[in-house]
């Protein structure tokens, strides 16, 4: 099934679209925006399908996975904690049981493999799975260089310094469909974060024995 067909057969999913999509389109985040959530959105559907979880609770966890970024966090919280926070105002408004809120609620918390809990749930880990993948393959890189010169403003030098385990962290994939779609690629990124803080390091010592005060950027 395509991501319309879950909307039409699932009302409760289709209020909570359109209720993040708002939300998106307001705050206008420049990375983690709308068109993240959905390329999110079709992976779950890929990894989720081939798994046979429970879809409903899958796309509200990918749905919500970010929201967190877009409200305000003043005592300078993890934004899967402030996630966790404000998923019940969106699922119960649109008419999500309590179970099921509780099932989204542990997606968001477990989310990625910086969440703040390990997923157990079968569902919780497809959406580690899916936030995982963004920093697979080439296209992971570059999406990479997206955030780090668009949201936190640093140049090639100091992407070269930000530590790898940042960007990849030192966890596995927990999902058949995971591995198969995605351990690859995040083998490859690997290497290219290797190669790339090399080469900085090394083009650098190489100008600056013509011209001892340069410093990259």
């Amino acid at each position: 099934m395509n991501l319309h067909e879950y909307l039409l057969k699932f009302p409760e999913l289709q209020l909570l679209y359109n209720r993040v999509k708002e939300k998106y389109e307001h705050e206008k985040p420049i990375h983690h925006n709308w068109t993240h959530v959905l390329r999110d959105l079709g992976k779950a559907i890929l990894l989720g399908e081939r798994e046979q979880v429970k879809m409903k609770i899958v796309i509200a966890g990918i749905l919500l996975h970010d929201i967190g970024r877009l409200h305000p966090n003043p005592e300078g919280r993890e934004h899967y904690e402030i996630g966790a926070h404000v998923a019940p105002g969106y699922l119960k408004g649109s008419e999500f049981t309590e179970e099921e809120t509780d099932a989204v609620i542990h997606c968001v918390l477990s989310n990625g493999p910086r969440g703040r809990i390990t997923p157990e749930t079968r569902e919780a880990q497809i959406c580690y799975d899916v936030d995982f993948s963004c920093s697979a393959g080439y296209v992971g890189v570059g999406r990479a260089f997206h955030h780090f010169m668009g949201e936190e403003n640093m140049n090639v030098k100091q992407i070269a310094g930000v530590s790898k385990e940042r960007i990849i962290p030192k966890k596995q994939l927990l999902t058949d469909a995971g591995r198969e779609f995605y351990e690859g690629n995040l083998r490859k990124a690997k290497e290219f974060w290797e190669e790339y803080d090399k080469e900085v390091i090394k083009e650098e010592e190489l100008i600056r024995k013509l011209i001892p005060d340069y410093e990259s950027d």
